[in-house]
């Protein structure tokens, strides 16, 4: 009965030091951070050691930069201008009639 409790405790000791050691991860996760991959593979290979787990925390509760959006500038295109088409604008122009249009 004694053992079923040592195991016990050793297991819930052992997920809360896990769930201690991803605290960083799990606040980069829960704060929808968009760096959550990398702090995540930084906590792994470097969360043992104190600094590295300090450095993934403070990295896990700092607010990400706003994107910067610009709107963009376009240089000024002047158009060549273009003489009239007819000196008479009020002129249609309508192909030559067929001397064979009608015609069997």
């Amino acid at each position: 009965m004694l053992s079923a409790f040592v195991a016990l405790g050793t297991l819930v000791g052992f997920a809360f030091a896990l769930a201690l050691l991803f605290l960083p991860t799990l606040v980069a996760k829960s704060r929808n951070h968009s760096n959550t991959l990398s702090i995540f593979l930084i906590n792994l290979f470097f969360g043992w050691t104190f600094i590295g787990w300090v450095i993934c925390l403070v990295w896990a509760c700092t607010r990400p930069a706003q994107p910067v959006l610009y709107a963009p500038v376009y240089p000024a295109v002047m158009a060549p201008s273009h003489p009239p088409a007819a000196a008479n604008s009020a002129v249609t122009i309508l192909p030559p009639s067929s001397p064979y249009r009608g015609a069997r």
